[in-house]
């Protein structure tokens, strides 16, 4: 399924039958052995689905009544909290109370536990802390770790510590309220030589008051457990991947090169900047050609002048700032620190900047007041040439050509309202305004739940905007943060991140030689074979499937082995296969989905609960989410099946937070199935990533598989539902690790060349895409070498792939009609001409943008074109479903149907 959007053409009120949940985490494993006088497995039974009808409960979901929780309390009137320890089998589920089996503990029951693992696996455990009498501030553990043969290291506490998405330890500050349970997961590595029996004791308290203790005592014995557990789901071992760092490395991703140090100054892939004696822009060049498939030798420059951080007082005056040393403090074959003190009488400014091989600039900018000030504005002045801010995207503006004014000031309501993109195809710079508190929002129609927060700084009140003018010299963006009062050592952090555009070089066989498939029929069973017929080479394989039923966990254990035969299949038909994965929302099928709504908030965004309604859920969350989940929530994606093995089955999923822990999760879990899978890639839908994690995903993918594939879509997030958002802007940051787009729902196919340019087609910013709406338009779409997608709603691209193939496109030079050099020009602004030049032969792509037939004259300019007029033949073949064949083709009055256009084709003739 593509992004809520896509919802228009499938009714959102079907009949939803309650979801039947595949309890594969309480299976009840032969490792976790019932023990006489400890706590037995409470078992309970097989996966408890009961025909059709929905989620079985379980006993972990049988509250305690008052007098059991009142007779367990009598026996322990010392103690304030309780602690209760589980096996992995039996999640602990409610958060508002305690299970009845709970309440029928011994007090022996509740101090030691008996646990039996593998040899080899990652083996994880519960401990439920009970805020029985008062509340429980500040949870804290500790352990001196199992002990046996050998000592056991690395146990951790996934609720209270773990490894953050950038590779830095972190301790989580819990709370626990009165009445209210607090799962503890607990996980640990076993060797593949650990045998025998082990103990372990772990101390759980809060801050400042007494601790309790729970005995562990886990016998290791069986066979040694492959891949650490990782490939049976029902373990729970995939937890690990919670802090993984996989992926983590200072070596450049594939097709990019070391970043290089020059001088005070650094160059990367088709772009350099020279940093001034403040630490801020002092230049910027582009060395792209005017295409993006090529890199030229005379630079391009982006800024007509250096960055200008400007402080003025309410009495008029402009704080003149004395630069300190600039130093360098940091530098790699991917990254470039550096840091400058500017001193003025009044203030302080702390610049610290840092350069990436991808054409990433962050900036902390610190202003210090060293006294009490007055100010009148605090402002950043950004001059850029004339011909590298012809378009514009952002601020409240659709992408296209830049407009003389444009004023904008901040609305959190809003979504992507905190930046710009200005540019020329070949050169450009998107702008990010943030703070020292800036979070990532909810994407999608789910932005309204987790806003934008206004910058301290920049926002001051809603006094800040922005400014974009046409000037003597080429354009100048003013951000403006407006009038203040200041105090004596106060700080602002006038934060921003910069990216350099164009992020790389087109690659034109992922341009013309990927060809995607689709469907969105539940069962898969003719996929294969109807991409094969039509000379599809990529299958993207969406959840509600057959062979991948619940979104985003493609490796549920009952799925890998079709999916896995699946993949084979495919391969033998040398078609790649890629898996619908993000990280924006979750299934609740997923077996370790009790344990990340454990993490307070970390991995189930915190939600209103019940109280939350969307476009997906216009009545609010489907019963079986109140009734399990009950608060802190947002209901996402649902569906039911209609055909095949899940027929009648539902999914339901929530939203995520941006930025956790579930994107070291998504990373093992593409590592995984790279390795064990054998996936092609990863098929990216409307996603909360990071640069960071996508960054990893590449590495991962590039270093596992042949020629892997990142493609992503999004739907049109300019609308009201989701904020208002330019999509690319949104997404820029992700650009640099994407093979291609697919610009989906939304959009409007009769917009302006300059919109399709910047919006859509992603030659800006060094990458192609492809239409979803419709089908989008076949004719205009080939201006910028753009097809739809096989099997997705629309007229079938594969003719156009096979005319593709016959000219041998791939290898010819696109010179778009944007480009001054295009030796090919309509005598009508409505007429839209591209080349695709090769040596023998060259094709002109031209298409109508009106909604009437179009006759005009298409002028050739032979010397730029590079061939001779008298020994080139004009044709216009026949392609099925785009054109008839037209003899002669005559330049001098061709006449466009409405909406559509031609493909000609050039061909030099050889007098031998």
């Amino acid at each position: 399924m593509i992004a809520p959007m896509r919802l228009t053409t499938v009714p959102l009120k079907r009949p939803f039958i309650v979801l039947s949940l595949l309890l594969l985490s309480l299976t009840g494993r032969a490792q976790d052995e019932k023990k006489e006088g400890l706590i037995d497995a409470h078992v309970l039974g097989q996966t408890l689905l009961k025909g059709e009808t929905g989620l079985e409960k379980t006993v972990m979901q049988e509250y305690a009544s008052p007098t059991e929780i009142a007779g367990l309390l009598s026996a322990l009137p010392d103690r304030t909290f309780l602690l209760f320890p589980e096996t992995r089998a039996h999640t602990i589920r409610l958060l508002d109370g305690i299970p009845s089996v709970w309440a029928k503990r011994t007090i022996q029951q509740m101090e030691r536990i008996e646990l039996t693992a593998q040899p080899g696996e990652y083996f994880v455990f519960q401990i439920g802390v009970f805020a029985a009498r008062a509340d429980i501030n500040t949870l804290q553990w500790n352990s001196s770790g199992f002990k046996g043969q050998t000592k056991l290291s690395g146990l951790t506490c996934f609720n209270l510590e773990g490894i953050d998405i950038v590779g830095q330890k972190f301790v989580k500050d819990i709370s626990v309220r009165k009445g209210e349970v607090q799962p503890l997961w607990f996980g640990i590595q076993i060797p593949e030589t650990a045998k025998g029996d082990y103990t372990a004791q772990i101390s759980v308290g809060g801050k400042g008051e007494k601790s309790q203790s729970v005995d562990v005592q886990l016998h290791i014995s069986g066979s040694v457990v492959r891949n650490s557990g990782f490939d049976d789901g029902n373990r729970l071992s995939r937890m690990a991947w919670l802090n993984t760092t996989i992926g983590e490395s200072q070596e450049v991703t594939k097709g990019y090169i070391p970043l290089e140090r020059r001088g005070q100054g650094f160059a990367i892939l088709g772009r350099e900047m020279k940093i001034a004696d403040n630490g801020l822009p002092l230049s910027m060049d582009s060395y792209f050609g005017a295409n993006n498939e090529t890199l030229v030798r005379t630079p391009q420059p982006i800024l007509s002048g250096a960055f200008r951080f400007v402080v003025e007082l309410a009495n008029g005056k402009i704080l003149t700032f004395k630069p300190g040393t600039l130093r360098f403090t940091a530098t790699t074959p991917s990254k470039l620190v550096w840091k400058v003190v500017n001193h003025a009488a009044e203030a302080e400014m702390e610049v610290t900047g840092t350069a990436e091989f991808d054409g990433f600039v962050g900036y902390q900018i610190r202003l210090i007041s060293r006294q009490k000030l007055s100010v009148k504005d605090i402002r950043l002045e950004i001059p850029m040439t004339a011909s590298m801010s012809r378009y514009m995207m952002g601020l409240g503006k659709v992408g296209g050509f830049r407009p003389d004014i444009w004023s904008w000031t901040w609305n959190v309501k809003k979504n992507g309202q905190d930046d710009v993109w200005l540019g020329g195809v070949n050169g450009g710079l998107r702008i990010k305004l943030k703070d020292e508190n800036y979070r990532r929002q909810l994407v999608n129609v789910y932005y309204p739940f987790c806003p934008l927060l206004l910058p301290q700084s920049w926002g001051n009140d809603n006094k800040g905007g922005a400014t974009i003018a046409s000037v003597a010299n080429g354009t100048l963006l003013t951000a403006f943060s407006g009038s203040r009062e200041m105090v004596k050592k106060q700080e602002l952090y006038y934060n921003c991140e910069l990216l350099i555009t164009p992020l790389k070089m087109i690659d034109k066989s992922v341009q013309f030689d990927d060809r995607y498939y689709h469907s969105d029929r539940d069962v898969s069973t003719s996929f294969i074979s109807e991409a094969d017929k039509a000379g599809a080479n990529i299958i993207n394989i969406h959840h509600k499937k057959d062979i991948y039923p619940f979104i985003n966990y493609p490796y549920l254990p009952a799925n890998l082995e079709p999916l896995g035969k699946f993949i084979d299949e495919a391969h033998t038909k040398n078609i790649r296969t890629k898996v619908y994965y993000t990280t924006r929302e979750l299934t609740v099928n997923t077996p370790e989905i009790w344990a990340m709504r454990s993490m307070n908030g970390e991995v189930v965004f915190p939600g209103p609960g019940k109280e939350a309604k969307t476009v997906i859920n216009p009545n609010g969350p489907d019963p079986w989410l109140i009734e399990n989940f009950k608060t802190g929530f947002i209901p996402a994606w649902k569906c039911t099946f209609s055909e095949g093995p899940y027929k009648g089955r539902q999914d339901l999923s929530v939203i995520t937070t941006p930025d956790s822990r579930l994107n070291n999760f998504f990373l093992g879990g593409l590592d995984w199935m790279c390795r064990y899978l054998h996936i092609d890639g990863i098929y990216i839908d409307d996603s909360a990533l990071d640069r960071e994690t996508l960054r990893r995903a590449r590495r991962i993918m590039d270093g596992t598989r042949p020629a892997p594939r990142i493609d992503l879509h999004t739907w049109n997030h300019f609308n009201d539902m989701a904020g208002n958002a330019c999509c690319l802007n949104l997404y820029m940051d992700l650009l640099p690790y994407l093979d291609m787009m697919w610009i989906g729902e939304g959009r409007d196919y009769n917009t302006s060349p300059d919109y399709w340019l910047v919006e859509i087609a992603g030659i800006p910013f060094g990458l192609t895409s492809q239409m979803l709406q419709g089908g989008g338009n076949k004719w205009r779409g080939m201006v910028f070498g753009m097809t739809n997608r096989l099997g997705w709603y629309g007229p079938t691209p594969e003719y156009l792939w096979q005319f593709w193939d016959e000219q041998h496109i791939q290898e010819m030079e696109m010179i778009g009609f944007w480009d001054e050099q295009c030796p090919v020009r309509a005598d009508k602004k409505e007429m839209v001409t591209t080349v695709f030049k090769g040596k023998e032969s060259a094709i002109i792509a031209v298409a109508n943008w009106t909604g009437e037939p179009q006759s005009g004259r298409l002028t050739i300019d032979w010397e730029k074109l590079g061939f001779d007029p008298a020994q080139t033949t004009l044709s216009m073949p026949e392609i099925k479903e785009f054109q008839s064949e037209q003899t002669p083709v005559s330049l001098e009055n061709l006449t466009l149907p409405a909406k559509q256009g031609f493909l000609i084709v050039l061909k030099k003739v050889r007098n031998d």
